[in-house]
């Protein structure tokens, strides 16, 4: 008999004393669904946990083998706080419009928010400055003035750069790597990812985030003009198969957006005059949602009237092309040319009527 009782107790306190987190917030305002999601090793978006907002509140509850990092997310994606989950407790505070954050809890996070604080919040102030300045000579047509805000500005992305380069050399885990993952898109742009990723210790490489670099690293694409363009496969809203490189045309579109997206919606009518002006003499739009409900995507693609080739995969965010480009904000367009080679990215407005209109001739 005491034999047993004794069992019973080590698994009771082992029972009690089993360590996870839990997340408790509170998000001014606002009712519905908050998420946990954090990419796997193909980087794709898995669900970690989820709950309901109830005035404001919620609690989430896991457990993670091993420091994970995750976004949390409310339904609409308007709200994206990243987390590096550890198995403690953590305390989530949203309020105002546009929402400003706070997150405390956590050997990791504090981290990454100390980085936050210390160096790119000091930073984004200074350049900030700088823009008004910039403005202003702009304004006065102060063209010295202007050459030298541009030199101020470019010394304190170097300093940016030092003060990051310096952190992940000394932080050897998934923090370093979450900086070089933020910021996929401007340094595969830039020729800067291989450098960054290089400075990485082994045990931050070892990470999730550090084996979705690793890939990039080794099957990384440039994005700068005259690049060639990978080719991709997706589907059309009837499940037909669709690759990048079977469509045919002089100039090529390639619209990342989704039904959810203001500002997708928003350019959707001047893409369409443009389409509508230039179709005929060899233009073609193949647009990318990023939305995971289908119903939604077919209503948006109806209301906004646009006729030309639409494919998706559902995965939204985790959508891999998404990833591999490192797109992190739509509408996001990239112009082709005949050859799928890269003429323009990130082009709205005038710069995109400027860009085909070029192209096409």
């Amino acid at each position: 008999m005491s034999g047993c009782l004794c069992m019973m107790m080590v698994i009771l306190c082992g029972c009690q004393t089993r360590s996870q987190y839990i997340v408790n917030g509170h998000i001014a305002g606002y009712s519905g669904e908050v998420f946990l999601l954090s990419p796997d090793t193909t980087d794709k978006l898995d669900t970690l946990a989820r709950a309901d907002v109830r005035d404001g509140v919620f609690q989430m509850t896991g457990n993670v083998k091993e420091p994970t990092f995750a976004w949390l997310m409310t339904k609409d994606v308007k709200l994206r706080i990243p987390l590096f989950l550890e198995n403690t407790s953590f305390d989530v505070n949203v309020k105002g419009q546009p929402a400003v954050w706070s997150v405390s809890g956590g050997d990791l996070q504090q981290t990454r928010v100390l980085f936050k604080n210390e160096v790119e919040n000091v930073i984004k102030e200074k350049r900030d400055s700088l823009e008004k300045v910039y403005q202003k000579c702009v304004q006065e047509k102060n063209l010295f003035g202007e050459y030298h805000i541009r030199a101020l500005a470019e010394e304190l992305d170097s300093i940016y750069e030092s003060k990051e380069n310096e952190f992940i050399q000394n932080n050897n885990n998934i923090v370093a790597a979450s900086l070089i993952y933020a910021r996929l898109f401007a340094l595969n742009k830039n020729k800067m990812l291989r450098e960054k990723y290089e400075l990485l210790g082994d045990s931050a490489r070892n990470t999730i985030l550090g084996n979705i670099l690793t890939k990039y690293v080794e099957n990384g694409v440039d994005l700068r003009k005259g690049a060639l363009f990978p080719d991709f496969t997706l589907q059309t809203p009837q499940g037909k198969p669709v690759s990048l490189y079977s469509v045919k045309a002089k100039v090529k579109i390639i619209d990342f957006w989704a039904s959810w997206c203001g500002p997708c919606r928003a350019e959707n009518p001047h893409v369409k005059e443009l389409y509508e002006k230039y179709h005929d003499k060899g233009l073609e739009v193949i647009s990318v949602s990023l939305d995971d409900k289908k119903d939604k995507w077919l209503k948006a693609i109806e209301q906004d009237g646009l006729p030309w080739i639409h494919v998706s995969d559902l995965q939204a965010w985790g959508n891999p092309l998404v990833k591999m480009l490192g797109i992190q904000g739509i509408p996001y367009l990239i112009v082709l040319d005949k050859d799928n080679r890269i003429v323009g990215t990130r082009l709205r407005g005038e710069q995109l009527d400027r860009c085909v209109m070029e192209t096409i001739r």
